[in-house]
């Protein structure tokens, strides 16, 4: 049991901890992931809202049916 507890100490300190320029990469990925996803709900959101109001304009009778 004690061997394992050891050896598990032993792989915790051969392990690499991230440096400054790992975070700010980290950071600036995650900034840009949420940006485009935004972006992506927004542009998703105008064409279903769009295409929601045409839908009820034709089924209410809103349109004419002369050409």
């Amino acid at each position: 049991m004690l061997d394992f507890i050891y050896d598990s100490l032993e792989t915790v300190k051969h392990l690499k901890h991230p440096d400054k320029k790992l975070y700010i990469t980290l950071t600036t990925a995650i900034f840009l992931i949420v940006i485009a996803a935004g972006l992506y709900f927004v542009l998703a959101d105008a064409i279903f809202s769009e295409g929601y109001q045409l839908f009820y304009q034709w089924m209410s009778g809103g349109f004419s049916s002369e050409i």
